[in-house]
């Protein structure tokens, strides 16, 4: 039989009170929220242009997100558009979230009912070891 300590030791929860969140508030609060880059804004603002505005536009002026879509507006304008498709969808890919893949499998199985026993034979057995 174990003896009880005379002091119950004070158990602290962590973090304290006064350092959690407050209700309604989540996050850091102290770290700024990330900033996206709005590629897929400035590039369809850009491909909206004329040509005309496109090379009278001061690049010098842009950030550089407005500068790369200005350059992926001119490769698509210029005919190189399947290389540029790429990376336009990886960055929109990245600034939006890439959207949920499904996929549908329509072939038929290729195990046989035989190897399908098989196989579980094998997970039960190595089931019954362990």
């Amino acid at each position: 039989m174990t003896e009880k300590p005379d002091k119950q030791v004070e158990r602290r929860i962590f973090p304290s009170k006064d350092n959690q969140f407050k209700p309604g508030q989540s996050g850091n609060p102290k770290v700024p929220s990330t900033s996206k880059t709005q590629l897929w804004r400035y590039f369809t603002i850009y491909m909206g242009m004329s040509d005309q505005q496109i090379k009278t536009a001061s690049k010098k002026a842009l950030t550089q997100s407005q500068q790369a879509a200005m350059k992926l507006v001119e490769d698509v304008k210029d005919g190189k558009f399947p290389k540029s498709s790429r990376f336009v969808q990886y960055c929109v890919d990245r600034e939006l979230g890439k959207p949920k893949e499904h996929v549908q499998i329509d072939s038929a199985p290729t195990l046989s009912a035989h190897d399908c026993e098989a196989i579980r034979k094998i997970l039960r057995d190595n089931a019954n070891r362990n």
